[in-house]
């Protein structure tokens, strides 16, 4: 995603609203994750105390599979990405205080796609939940408990509590 920021650099806007598209097909994350539809970006960039900011928005719909019950689903995140623009491009990492991320330009054009592809990285979660209240499988019959229950005996007893429940039992 290029966005042509000649117009906003000469002082004609005050602010440069955009919106569009990028495609993260065959982007390679996680076992079972797939990003299918592209990536919606809104955002806008203006001036605040002589720094030229960027804040955009972004929404995308991700396919995986249900870490507790196996069953694949999709889900919908939205994140933003709010940072400095700086002109040019230099390889040390320059942190700004108050800033999220340091995106760098050149020749008025802005090229997105790197940092959003890092932002849709970074916001996906570590697990995915068909639903909040997914059950998951049966530790013992494999049985999905969203659909059915099953009749097994589950005893988890922490080994080190072990002799407490013999003293239980005494009584």
């Amino acid at each position: 995603m290029k966005i042509d920021l000649s117009s906003f650099l000469d002082n004609s806007d005050e602010a440069l609203y955009f919106e569009g598209e990028v495609s993260l097909k065959g982007l390679d994350l996680k076992d079972g994750i797939t990003i299918e539809e592209p990536v919606k970006c809104k955002g806008e960039i203006y001036k605040v105390d002589g720094n030229k900011v960027i804040n955009l928005k972004i929404s995308y719909k991700y396919n995986d599979i249900c870490d507790r019950c196996l069953k694949p689903t999709t889900k919908n995140v939205e994140t933003t990405l709010f940072g400095k623009l700086v002109e040019g491009k230099k390889e040390e990492d320059a942190e700004e205080e108050g800033f999220d991320e340091v995106i760098f330009y050149q020749n008025n054009s802005l090229d997105l796609k790197e940092y959003i592809r890092k932002q849709v990285i970074l916001s996906l979660p570590m697990k995915t939940l068909c639903k909040e209240d997914c059950k998951g499988l049966c530790p013992v019959c494999g049985a999905d408990l969203n659909t059915t229950q099953c009749n097994c005996i589950h005893e988890n007893i922490d080994p080190r509590l072990e002799k407490l429940r013999e003293f239980l039992s005494k009584n």
